[in-house]
């Protein structure tokens, strides 16, 4: 998923308007080309979205709770926003279409 929406747009659209070619009468043939390295639509993994804190604990947000005056009866709780790791690449559990593919998957019909 890594690439800008322009990038997959022009890998996805160059191999099928280059298998589509106009005759002099005008009508239009599928052409008999192979294509080099087709574009697949889909994803199989994404980013992750949690974080690992200095315990390995794995969690969208961290808090801690923070002592306000000395006898500790004021109390609060703070975000923790030093010390996480993201979470990274985590795999699908089944692969899904990518957002920028640019092709009418199914098409309503007329009424």
């Amino acid at each position: 998923m890594g690439q800008t929406a322009s990038n997959v747009a022009k890998k996805v659209v160059t191999p099928i308007t280059s298998l589509y070619s106009q005759n002099n009468n005008g009508s239009t043939e599928i052409c008999k080309r192979t294509v080099k390295n087709p574009v697949i639509p889909y994803v199989f993994k994404r980013r992750g979205s949690m974080y690992f804190d200095e315990d390995g604990d794995l969690a969208h947000e961290f808090y801690e709770e923070v002592f306000l005056d000395r006898m500790g009866k004021k109390r609060m709780m703070r975000k923790q926003e030093r010390n996480l790791i993201a979470q990274g690449e985590i795999e699908l559990p089944f692969p899904r279409l990518h957002v920028d593919f640019p092709i009418v998957i199914c098409e309503a019909p007329d009424l």
